[in-house]
């Protein structure tokens, strides 16, 4: 419950984001103190463990959403780890999702030559690596009208920002990788990118897509906030707990990768992607049109 006060200091927020784990162990805990006969205990690990449970219910309550197009476009999100060398699995697992937009984070120069055959794949394209974490990269199949790396004016890391047109349907890409809230600095810059790109999101006039490492759970305060303030909805909510963090640590993951979207947009499908020698997993998601 700890977690609750996130939005009063980082530090604090840190426990917000294991609702999972949480609810688990307090379960574990009630069936140990009835089992001894500590009712009093039990009732109070069963109460916390059910605030904790009210909080991951909407992660498996599908969202009623008719898409009128036919057609289904898949989106792949990963961040890759700077310093990952696996470019095999990497290839391996961008080519098999066969997605129409790739959009990785975490993208160095070593990266690019590496994975040359696969960018080449893809007919439009924006590669912009780094040997810090905020190289990024968008591939293509479908055309782009425009894409451009913006920080705004310093309130944000490299955050890609491309236009498409899709079935008369005008979308924004948004692709992000704020800084981790490792320090006070830190999570008040992260905080501040959530707080720049809410209304910019919300003042597109098409559809919105915002896919990013965004170091942070569904049950961030600030997260929460840029989720109302951009009016943009939770990709994973419908599709159960997608822990995409530590990748090779499900039972102890967190979600702090995600896909948000405008309400236009009906997610067929969301699922994580396989191993990438990351210590991340990918996001594949399958989305349409409403209208």
């Amino acid at each position: 419950s700890l977690g609750c006060f996130g939005k009063l200091d980082w530090r604090i927020e840190l426990f917000s984001h294991f609702r999972m784990q949480y609810a688990i162990l307090l379960g574990l805990c009630t069936l140990l103190f009835l089992l001894v006969g500590e009712l009093i205990r039990s009732i109070f690990s069963a109460g916390f463990m059910l605030i904790n449970l009210s909080m991951l219910i909407p992660f498996f309550h599908q969202r009623n959403c008719i898409a009128k197009s036919q057609i289904v476009y898949r989106l792949f999100f990963a961040n890759i780890l700077g310093p990952n060398t696996s470019y095999k699995k990497i290839q391996k697992a961008i080519e098999n999702a066969r997605a129409d937009l790739v959009l990785l984070v975490e993208v160095r120069p070593n990266h690019v030559i590496a994975l040359q055959d696969t960018i080449n794949g893809y007919a439009h394209k924006l590669v912009q690596p780094s040997e810090d974490n905020f190289g990024v990269a968008l591939l293509s199949r479908l055309p782009i009208e425009a894409v451009d790396i913006q920080d705004f004016n310093g309130t944000c890391t490299p955050t890609l920002i491309a236009q498409l047109a899709l079935e008369s349907h005008a979308l924004t890409l948004i692709g992000m990788h704020p800084y981790p809230p490792k320090s006070k600095d830190q999570a008040r810059q992260r905080n501040r990118q959530f707080a720049t790109i809410a209304p910019f999101a919300a003042a597109q006039s098409g559809e919105v897509l915002l896919a990013g490492d965004l170091n942070a759970t569904a049950w961030s305060y600030n997260f929460r906030e840029l989720v109302h303030n951009s009016g943009l909805l939770d990709s994973q909510k419908g599709f159960g707990l997608q822990p995409s963090w530590p990748a090779n640590l499900s039972p102890l993951g967190i979600p702090i990768d995600h896909v948000l979207h405008t309400p236009g947009l009906c997610v067929m499908k969301r699922q994580l992607g396989s191993l990438t020698g990351s210590d991340h997993r990918p996001i594949i998601l399958d989305f349409s049109f409403v209208n």
